[in-house]
């Protein structure tokens, strides 16, 4: 039986998408870890430009008032 350790900042609906990141960055194929990880650069830069042009980070949820 696996134990769970809770980790700050992160929900129980993201833990599947954590799962599938660790995968991908532990696959056998060395292309599968790189593209993985070259995707995770490019949502950051994406991102931090959303959070800098609208200055908010929840902006999607700050706003639906």
């Amino acid at each position: 039986m696996a134990i769970t350790v809770p980790v700050i900042g992160i929900e129980p609906a993201e833990l599947a998408w954590i799962r599938m990141l660790v995968v991908l960055l532990r696959h056998p194929d060395p292309v599968v870890p790189e593209l993985t990880r070259q995707a995770l650069l490019y949502l950051e830069t994406a991102a931090a430009r959303s959070e800098a042009a609208h200055g908010d980070p929840d902006y999607p949820a700050a706003n639906e008032g």
